[in-house]
């Protein structure tokens, strides 16, 4: 017991995973500065994650576990998310964390039938030990892959404090993002997909005939319109005060508007030449990914590059999703409600 109760109290410890085969958490050291070099909090970006301490379910007192306010990013994928949540890292206030696994365990298991009660003790039991804030920050903010966007209703539900940025990309650039990455994106696209039927999440029935007859575009389009359907159906139950749109194009525009209006709608305090450090230091102007030189206007370059190679048929998937979400009263270029 001792053990689990220092672990708890350390949030160096982070709750990597969840194993339903005996019902515990695993846990496995990441620093701060782990989060910071990290792209995700995944076993190829942490490494050492075979090291993992196991701590049954029933020996963690929810009551025990520390916990700062929480908020969150959820996405659309491909839309800077990963920029968002390097805003963040802003030590004494806040951290972000990456795409943690633990909440892909949990949607995982939802697909291969949990049963409801258990499933919500989980992921309240997980949303806590999330909330365990590193050093003396006072607010945490998760961004989950957009795989967890299906449970994103529910962890607002459990979390009725817990405010939320809807990140997207305009479709046009989605498509593009896809088609850059070549095999692998589209690949992805298909597989994102796949994940999304089974949770039953897609914004429009298909017959498996007519899923197979889509071309990859398509296929990464109707997952771009699945989700953003659910982000939609969360802001109209929540309000836009307390979930708000924001597109990858105005996150880019102008860095330090974007940088006090995030801060501002989780309710995180930031002064103005912190914000001024975060806009011009390298949150913006290094590659999420690689660590790279990066600018909005490098970003765009390459976009429309992909674009005009591939404009035909991303006109013409783009067109097809406006005509989809049409026909279910779906804006597809929701307002940054931001100001």
């Amino acid at each position: 017991m001792s053990d689990s109760l220092a672990i708890l109290a350390d949030p160096d410890w982070l709750p990597h995973r969840y194993d339903e085969t005996d019902d515990s958490f695993r846990f496995v050291r990441v620093s701060r500065e782990d989060h910071r070099s990290a792209s995700f909090l995944t076993d190829e970006h942490l490494g050492g994650t075979q090291n993992f301490i196991a701590v049954p379910r029933d020996r963690i007192d929810k009551s025990l576990v520390p916990q700062a306010p929480i908020h969150f990013i959820f996405h659309s994928a491909y839309c800077c998310s990963t920029l968002a949540a390097r805003m963040f890292d802003l030590e004494g206030v806040a951290m972000g964390f990456k795409e943690p696994v633990l909440l892909n365990d949990i949607v995982g298991w939802r697909r291969r039938g949990a049963e409801t009660q258990s499933l919500a003790e989980v992921l309240d039991l997980s949303l806590s030990l999330l909330s365990r804030p590193l050093g003396h920050d006072q607010h945490v903010v998760i961004k989950p892959s957009s795989i967890a966007n299906v449970i994103g209703p529910a962890i607002l539900a459990m979390r009725p404090n817990a405010r939320a940025l809807l990140l997207y990309a305009p479709i046009e650039e989605f498509l593009s993002s896809i088609a850059v990455k070549g095999l692998w994106g589209r690949q992805w696209a298909r597989t994102s997909l796949i994940g999304q039927a089974k949770d039953h999440a897609l914004s429009h029935k298909f017959t498996t005939e007519e899923l197979l007859e889509l071309t990859d575009l398509q296929i990464a389009g109707l997952s771009w319109l699945s989700h953003l359907a659910i982000f939609t159906r969360m802001q109209k139950k929540l309000g836009a005060n307390r979930v708000a749109f924001c597109d990858s194009a105005t996150l880019l525009r102008d860095p330090l508007r974007t940088t006090k209006a995030f801060y501002r709608h989780l309710e995180i305090p930031l002064g103005y030449s912190e914000a001024q450090a975060i806009a011009e230091g390298p949150v913006f102007t290094r590659n999420s990914k690689d660590g790279a030189a990066y600018s909005a206007d490098d970003r765009q370059a390459r976009l429309d590059h992909t674009r005009e190679y591939n404009r035909e048929e991303i006109d013409m998937v783009a067109e097809w999703i406006r005509q989809l979400a049409k026909g279910i009263d779906l804006n597809v270029n929701p307002e940054t409600n931001l100001d």
